[in-house]
């Protein structure tokens, strides 16, 4: 046979196995219809393993793993069609609005980045300042405030760890995001100039976004400070004429610093992105970000057949990263895996709420975070 022989009939078996999988997905309602009138649930493990168990008797050995791979992304677009069919809906309650003068809490002082982030989402309201990131999360969660805003991802310089895992420690939700452009300069005291500077003051995560600078410059030693606001602030009230500070323009001014050098970011687009947490779940009209924590065991496969759940849907990720589990589910599910996961949807959605029920009930471990 010649190439165009070959392939036309891999065509003909191309549309048998597409009549053969309609046939099937047809039947698969039928069983989805039988489970919902007799109370059974969707997921049957012992029926999967037989399914899978009988493909591999039937297959010759070098075809034997990757027919078992095309049955389970059968069995799993079945199982996607069975829940969207019978399953219950993921039950939430929200409000469907954002308090529009609420209390907030952030970290660090007035001028800091987190005040910039409160005041581009609330215009109104009252702003609380706190020492550190977990006493912003206690403030939420004890009812103390209506919001905590909090930095989560840097352009430069990645994830701000500590936060998102106090968000997973934490009984708060995600209801807004933010983004807040950190133009960092170096500043001191007036008349200072940036020969005098030794010592340079600044949050672990501007550092970092500065780094090419700082390294230009031999013979500095850098020091990491709690917070950008607060060094540019000390700075201003020390009376030594060597030290600098990391900070924005706005925030050198505030404190009546002179800004010895602008844009020291290496990425002249850098930024940070905040998320405003709230204790219940709130919902804005807009949202369409579903944020979720949940875990997966460790064995081949696992992975590709979440993000199954996902194409089958037609709901797309923006973001997919790998996180330790929570000590105490750590300590009864030590193969497991968890995975932080934002990905497009509402929860109003039906397929949305049926494919975090799905989580709840399948999965060792599952948190929903929030839409935003």
């Amino acid at each position: 046979m010649d190439l165009n022989e070959i392939r036309k009939k891999i065509d003909d078996i191309n549309d048998k196995i597409l009549d053969l999988f309609i046939e099937r997905m047809n039947l698969a309602t039928d069983v989805a219809k039988y489970k919902a009138a007799n109370n059974m649930a969707v997921f049957q493990s012992d029926r999967e393993k037989f399914i899978i168990d009988k493909v591999k008797e039937k297959t010759p050995e070098e075809l034997r793993k990757s027919a078992a791979f095309l049955f389970m992304n059968i069995i799993d677009i079945s199982k996607v069609s069975q829940i969207n069919a019978i399953s219950p809906d993921y039950e939430v309650e929200f409000a469907d609005k954002i308090k529009s003068r609420p209390a907030v809490a952030v970290q660090g002082i007035e001028g800091a980045y987190g005040h910039t982030a409160a005041l581009q989402l609330f215009s109104g309201g009252s702003i609380s300042y706190y020492a550190s990131f977990r006493e912003v999360f206690e403030a939420v969660e004890n009812g103390d405030v209506d919001y905590g805003v909090i930095p989560v991802e840097n352009s430069t310089a990645g994830e701000v760890t500590v936060n998102m895992d106090l968000l997973e420690r934490h009984s708060v939700h995600i209801c807004r995001t933010t983004t807040v452009e950190c133009a960092h300069v170096l500043a001191a005291k007036q008349g200072v100039s940036e020969d005098d500077i030794r010592i340079v003051f600044g949050h672990e995560q501007a550092i970092r976004q500065c780094t090419e600078y700082l390294e230009s410059r031999s013979g500095l030693t850098v020091i990491p400070y709690h917070n950008n606001a607060a060094a540019a602030k000390m700075v201003s009230e020390n009376e030594s004429g060597q030290l600098g500070c990391i900070c924005s323009e706005d925030c050198a001014e505030m404190h009546g610093l002179n800004i010895v050098r602008k844009a020291i970011a290496t990425d002249p687009n850098n930024c940070t992105r905040f998320i405003c947490v709230s204790k219940g779940v709130e919902v804005y009209d807009e949202a369409g970000t579903i944020a979720v924590s949940l875990s997966i065991p460790n064995i081949s496969g696992a992975l590709y057949r979440l993000l199954t759940k996902f194409a089958v849907n037609g709901l797309s990720m923006s973001k997919i990263q790998s996180k330790p589990l929570p000590t105490e589910v750590k300590k009864k599910f030590p193969d497991d895996y968890m995975f932080y996961i934002e990905f497009n949807g509402n929860i109003h959605e039906p397929k949305v709420r049926k494919l975090l029920k799905n989580f709840e009930d399948e999965l060792n471990y599952f948190k929903f975070h929030g839409n935003f």
